[in-house]
């Protein structure tokens, strides 16, 4: 029957009693007209008609959707007025009111004055300090309910197991989980997925897995299915997911949004592309994508972490809707995948159209700035985050140290920093990074010592930046015990971009032989990054020997690597060797192999202006031809020479 229709209907009652006033404020309820339905309660006093024990709960359930606890306490009052306070029916609607009002003290007390309690009541006051964040005074209640002789349910388990998750507490899992086997509910499809749900979320894989193996890996429903596919997720075990995924379309399990999700968040984590494609031809075929806005953002974050650029735009200009995670998915892959100017004109387009920012989307926008130095740019974010209520976000000020730090406003880092209330481990990375780039080692230095006496553990990115203040310093016993130090006092190990930051330490002060030899004895195979440095080291240092084994290796793994054959090159020249770097750079041609130029940069209100070399593509190329020459009269006029050591002939 339609709401309006019933409502007329009882408006032509003549008589009416409890039982129909009643069941006009449930039909209220559950038709979402709240307002109607207290009104009903309203009029029902109004009339003289005493409300029974069903009227009153009804009316508490009503207090809940209008999110009123103030009429709450007046329902209550009613309640002890008409002596319906020992009612074990209306207590557990009193207690769970309050609980859902987020009242956590006065639904505890209602239940301790209750002088008869049911396993509702147990139910209802052990989810309420679950959902009030009480974990472990839930799991508490749950053992003195046990204690007390009260029959579990689902309903009991479900809750308890919620309030163990949060806790991840493993051995209070395992308490629950007895229960649950004393019980002989362990096949339960609701309570067993409760159960994988808690263990993964505990961290204990292997006992999730037994629930999964033992009673649901041949189960039609796909609700085990999903917990153990976002178990493994979580816990970024994504090749175990993407197996199970296989697993459950072998078994002609039904994948629903929640499966998606979870297996998109194991793909973008394992990073294959091949498996993404063809789940999304799943996901197309079976239309979730259009049904489901957050299953397109898990996809077009899958892309985003996969590499493909294309893939995520593609995904969003699709999307009929949009919210904030769509923009600041695009927003964020484009920063991360170095198409810095991408992310601000999308991000630009997402303010435009009326979504405001959140601390991911402003931190990634940030990072596009830093990395095009467009510091009147990040000055406005600055300002921005200031109007949106960002300033104490710590993942924002961390990319704001680091944006004024890459812009070269050191001392606007520096005022950053120091606002930080309680910088963590990414907030003193980003001012060491920004001294050392600024070349101010012994601040980094002296900041690297500060953070240590503060007990803030340094991440592998830390330790980088030290060794990078210590190469472009020049001390290098600082930075080879820095390096030693790693393993021994922080554990950490060494990633490719340390060791090549050591080789650079060495080859920077002519130290090449040393640096040779420490690549030659690295625990794990070196790479084009490594043997760069090194080779980078021989040209300054005009070592065309050992310039040549560098190159070597590098080529042997990267044949087309423009920047070996360059280097090696411009080495050949610095020492006199003309006829082998024309050679070498006639060999380059010859394979094909292209160098990427290089350019320089300028800001100038808001746009970023290229240069590069005999650049013809400029729209202001004249302009800037005459400049040039200007300045090279000048520089002449004031005798400067230009050094012609490493560059070749007009025919090259």
């Amino acid at each position: 029957m339609k709401p309006k229709l019933f409502m007329v209907l009882f408006d032509k009652m003549l008589q009416k009693n409890v039982f129909s006033w009643t069941v006009m404020i449930v039909g209220s309820i559950e038709n979402g007209f709240f307002y109607n339905g207290f009104k009903y309660f309203r009029e029902m006093l109004d009339y003289g008609m005493l409300p029974d024990g069903f009227a009153y709960s009804a009316a508490l359930r009503l207090c809940v959707a209008l999110v009123s606890l103030e009429l709450g306490k007046m329902v209550h009052a009613q309640i002890v007025v008409r002596g319906f306070s020992s009612n074990v029916i209306i207590n557990t609607s009193l207690l769970n009111m309050y609980a859902k009002l987020g009242n956590v003290e006065d639904s505890s007390l209602v239940f301790n004055s209750m002088s008869e309690r049911n396993a509702v009541s147990w139910n209802a006051i052990i989810s309420g300090l679950t959902a009030n964040g009480l974990h472990l005074e839930a799991f508490n209640r749950f053992i003195e309910m046990k204690n007390k002789g009260f029959s579990q349910d689902v309903y009991t388990l479900v809750g308890v197991m919620k309030a163990v998750r949060s806790l991840g507490d493993i051995g209070k899992g395992k308490v629950i989980h007895s229960c649950v086997s004393e019980l002989d509910m362990d096949s339960n499809v609701v309570v067993g997925t409760a159960l994988i749900d808690m263990y993964a979320e505990c961290g204990a894989l292997c006992e999730a897995k037994t629930v999964f193996d033992s009673n649901f890996s041949n189960c039609g429903v796909n609700m085990p299915w999903n917990a153990m596919i976002s178990g493994y997720t979580r816990c970024r075990c994504s090749q175990e997911a993407l197996q199970l995924y296989v697993n459950m379309c072998k078994k002609n399990v039904r994948s629903d949004i929640y499966t998606y999700c979870s297996l998109f968040d194991a793909i973008a984590e394992s990073k294959c592309s091949k498996f993404l494609m063809e789940v999304h031809a799943a996901v197309l075929k079976s239309e979730y994508d259009n049904i489901s806005l957050s299953v397109q953002n898990a996809i077009a974050d899958a892309y985003a972490k996969c590499g493909s650029l294309e893939g995520v735009r593609k995904i969003f200009d699709r999307m009929e809707q949009r919210d904030i995670v769509s923009w600041t998915t695009l927003v964020t892959a484009y920063s991360q995948g170095s198409q810095w100017e991408a992310a601000i004109a999308v991000f630009s387009q997402m303010r435009e159209e009326g979504f405001a920012v959140n601390q991911y989307t402003l931190a990634s926008t940030l990072v596009a700035c830093a990395s095009l130095c467009y510091l009147e740019y990040g000055r406005q974010l600055h300002g921005l985050q200031y109007k949106t209520g960002l300033q104490n976000e710590s993942y924002i000020e961390s990319a704001l140290v680091d944006m004024y730090g890459k812009c070269g406003s050191i001392t606007e880092a520096e005022k950053v920093f120091g606002c930080i209330s309680n910088a963590d481990a990414v907030s003193w990375t980003a001012m060491i990074s920004g001294y050392a780039q600024h070349g101010s080692v012994f601040c980094a230095l002296e900041l690297f010592k500060k953070m240590e006496q503060l007990g803030i553990k340094p991440t592998a990115v830390t330790l980088l930046s030290i060794l990078f203040a210590c190469s472009h310093g020049g001390l290098v016993k600082e930075g080879l015990h820095f390096f030693w130090s790693m393993g021994k006092r922080y554990n950490l190990v060494p990633e490719m971009q340390h060791y090549a930051c050591v080789v650079d330490l060495l080859g920077r002060v002519g130290l090449l032989i040393e640096a040779f030899e420490f690549i030659r004895k690295m625990p794990v195979e070196p790479d084009e990054m490594v043997w760069q440095s090194l080779l980078s080291a021989c040209r300054i240092h005009r070592d065309s020997e050992l310039g040549e084994i560098a190159a070597k290796k590098i080529l042997s793994v990267c044949p087309q690597y423009s920047a070996a054959y360059v280097l090696l090159s411009n080495t050949y020249m610095e020492t006199g060797n003309f006829r082998e770097g024309i050679d070498l750079r006639n060999v380059m041609k010859k394979q094909g192999v292209k160098k990427e130029p290089g350019f320089s940069w300028i800001t100038i209100n808001g746009k970023a202006h290229k240069f590069y070399a005999s650049d013809q593509e400029h729209p202001e190329k004249k302009s800037i031809y005459l400049m040039l020459e200007e300045l090279r009269v000048d520089m002449k006029a004031l005798g400067y020479k230009p050094d012609f050591r490493s560059v070749l002939t007009s025919g090259d």
